[in-house]
């Protein structure tokens, strides 16, 4: 694969890059936030080394599967044989495997096994910093004493950069404008990418350049498609607009009769379009659970009789086209 280096990711590609099993350490743990490279740099190893030590890579929710499965079907004698003896293994995601207790007790012996035949580990987390707490002490200072390398977030320059390399490789004529503008809105390369790959689909669709206008039509069209995804955020908003309030006063402590009812039906759609539970949306307006259930039930029985309300009900429907 093509690396991108720089100063963000530096370290961590250099170690995967001259990565030797016998001089290695146990184990090696690289974290960052995700969209930054930790995936590939996994990849990288199985292929130019993992392959020939008869290495795995593997996913730790994969890792949960493939055990979970071999509990089940009595196959964990072929699952242990397979995992301990390897030379190398590279899991990936760790943070997965967060309240798996079974799951990580499981990869404890498959550690000891492992580095106590002379093999080794690296292991991905994405987390802002090295915190393995959800592994039990035993194995997080275990995972902890080997080589801890961070990725971190890298600067706006470093992503225009790395555009500049993607759309070079990819002989894609880009207004170099349009670069900067994608590299200050995202803070990783994944979601850079992403909106590269969306922005030259968009175009192509639209049988255009892709120029600077052509990007912010297609920046503007991403706006309109993210106002309008059904999450409790937007569907706060849209109730303060089509009840003629402000958002901080629909979510915060008033108690007037129109905002009680404004609040009573925020916190109705939002029960009734994304189907989560009641803690969840009390976070939204800082109350408890309790004041959610009675406010979705006074609402489910105004819109039986109030036909101006239903009306706007279904007005804010209309707009998450439901």
């Amino acid at each position: 694969m093509n690396w991108f280096l720089s100063e963000f990711n530096i370290r961590a590609w250099r170690l995967i890059k001259n990565y030797e099993l016998k001089k290695a350490a146990d184990v090696t743990l690289i974290y960052g936030q995700k969209g930054l490279g930790k995936t590939a740099m996994l990849r990288y190893l199985y292929q130019q080394r993992g392959q020939h030590e008869g290495g795995i890579l593997a996913d730790a929710m994969a890792f949960a599967r493939q055990y979970a499965y071999a509990a089940q079907e009595n196959k964990l004698n072929s699952f242990r044989q397979r995992y301990r003896t390897t030379r190398l293994l590279l899991i990936d995601n760790l943070q997965l495997l967060e309240g798996k207790a079974k799951t990580i007790e499981e990869l404890q012996y498959t550690y000891e096994y492992v580095i106590g035949n002379g093999g080794k580990m690296v292991i991905t987390l994405e987390a802002d910093s090295p915190q393995l707490e959800f592994l039990g002490e035993r194995l997080a200072s275990r995972f902890l004493s080997g080589v801890v390398l961070p990725i971190a977030v890298p600067l706006v320059n470093e992503i225009e950069r790395f555009l500049v390399e993607y759309i070079q490789q990819k002989h894609l004529f880009i207004d170099t404008e349009v670069l900067g503008i994608i590299a200050k809105c995202t803070d990783n390369l994944a979601d850079a990418l992403r909106v590269i790959e969306q922005f030259v689909e968009f175009a192509e669709l639209q049988q255009d350049e892709l120029s600077l206008q052509c990007f912010k039509a297609y920046w503007e069209s991403k706006e309109r498609e993210k106002n309008k995804a059904i999450e409790p955020t937007n569907i706060i908003k849209i109730v303060a607009q089509t009840m003629d309030l402000p958002v901080e006063e629909l979510v915060g402590p008033s108690r007037k009769p129109r905002v009680n009812e404004a609040r009573e039906l925020a916190i109705y759609t939002i029960r009734t379009l994304c189907q989560i539970s009641y803690p969840a949306i009390a976070c939204y307006f800082n109350r408890n659970h309790s004041t959610m259930i009675i406010s979705y039930k006074k609402m489910q029985e105004k819109l039986v009789k109030d036909r101006e309300l239903e009306k706007k009900y279904n007005t804010i429907l209309n707009v998450f086209q439901v």
